[in-house]
């Protein structure tokens, strides 16, 4: 008998039709109907852990693009709607996208209309929190620059989530900068793989932070946040990356 997915859904999770049942995104846990509805926390750990991005992880909408669906292991934190494929997570998240589930050679169109960190006013100064990424595995033909606003919208929203934690944190700018050492994207190290000349690559941000609320070190909570979240922004690019046909595993 062929397994038949809820008729609403998982409310906060995705139908696994090999197990025939809903699994949930943490802290949510099965109710007595199998809805990912109730707040437990007790059902285990991540049930895609192992999973294969572009075969059976969840899929869930861009975090730095309206026109662009991502899929991989861990979803990120505050997204609670998650789909099977890429096809159906387009149609609702992307519904009038003509290319949400397009490739080519320069991905999806970026939208900038997505969670951003609204300046303070009167702030008495600024501190800047230097962020560094470090990509392994690029094509050596790369643009970088490609790339940099999908890490930018990312980094917006990593930085959206540590301010719902901690309300004082006013962040006043998010700027691109050259890494010390080399311009931004040149390569660090190039090497054969598989026949395929790869490299290393480096994108840079500078965090510029209120500095006159409760004497905080915000700059070891935006560092701890950032390298937390660090498969969320390997992710992103990893999507961006399909989706231009790049088919490289970065790392």
């Amino acid at each position: 008998q062929q397994c038949e997915a809820p008729s609403a859904g998982c409310t906060y999770g995705m139908f696994n039709y090999e197990k025939c049942v809903c699994e949930c995104i943490k802290p949510f846990c099965p109710d007595a109907n199998g809805d990912c509805v109730v707040p437990l926390d007790n059902c285990g750990g991540n049930p895609w852990e192992g999973c294969t991005r572009g075969l059976d992880c969840p899929w869930w909408g861009s975090l730095s693009s309206g026109d662009m669906c991502n899929t991989g292991s861990k979803v990120p934190a505050g997204v609670w709607k998650i789909f099977n494929t890429r096809e159906i997570c387009c149609g609702v998240h992307s519904p009038f996208s003509s290319v949400c589930n397009d490739k080519g050679p320069n991905g999806p169109v970026f939208d900038p209309n997505k969670p951003s960190i609204t300046p303070p006013s009167g702030a008495f100064g600024t501190e800047d929190v230097t962020l560094k990424f470090d990509l392994n595995g690029l094509p050596n033909d790369m643009d970088i620059t490609k790339l940099t606003t999908n890490v930018l919208a990312t980094l917006n929203y990593i930085l959206a989530q540590l301010k719902e934690r901690e309300p004082d944190l006013q962040v006043t700018g998010i700027n691109e900068r050259a890494c010390r050492g080399r311009k931004l994207g040149q390569q660090r190290q190039l090497r054969m793989v598989e026949r395929e000349l790869l490299r290393d690559a480096s994108i840079c941000y500078t965090v510029e932070v209120a500095n006159n609320v409760n004497d905080k070190e915000y700059e070891t909570l935006i560092v701890a946040e950032t390298r937390a979240s660090s498969d969320v922004v390997l992710d992103e690019i990893r999507t961006k990356l399909d989706y231009m046909n790049v088919g490289v595993e970065i790392g």
